[in-house]
């Protein structure tokens, strides 16, 4: 299908990702067509998943992928997540076992998604809508404790 191997085309995607603000997984693949990547929708699917592309809202309204820092391998999900806290969070709070994150509209489920990623032994679960992520802890200690993380990473 293209010339190019699965490392070679991820190199290209995330610097399509940075020079270009598509949101759309059929920009992408023509922006791609543009460079010489000639490659499928599940690959390209893939291949985000694979470099850590998250999509968030621009402040504008639409929609953008937003990628890890040049230079190396995707950045693990905790710094993925410092990354997005630190510009789409805009507070954090809670009670008990359930900690309340509020984002910029449109950000909610890539946070959420990152959240769950952590893998975190003490997140029962999380719950996601558009401007806000609701975080489940196993009980009142660790609750207090996962506000005080996520409110550290703002």
């Amino acid at each position: 299908m293209s010339k190019y191997s699965a490392k070679d085309r991820r190199r290209i995607l995330a610097a399509v990702l940075r020079e270009e603000t598509s949101g759309s997984q059929a920009g992408l693949l023509q922006a791609l067509r543009r460079r010489g990547v000639r490659t499928f929708q599940s690959t390209l699917s893939r291949d985000l998943r694979e470099i850590g592309a998250v999509r968030v809202r621009k402040p504008s309204g639409g929609f953008r992928y937003d990628v890890p820092p040049a230079g190396g391998a995707p950045a693990a999900p905790r710094e993925k997540l410092r990354a997005l806290v630190r510009s789409h969070v805009s507070s954090v709070s809670g009670t008990g076992v359930l900690v309340l994150v509020k984002t910029s509209p449109g950000n909610a489920a890539g946070i959420a998604v990152l959240i769950d990623a952590l893998e975190h032994p003490h997140i029962l679960g999380t719950v996601a809508g558009d401007d806000t992520v609701l975080v489940v802890a196993d009980g009142e200690k660790h609750g207090r404790a996962l506000l005080e993380e996520f409110r550290a990473l703002l």
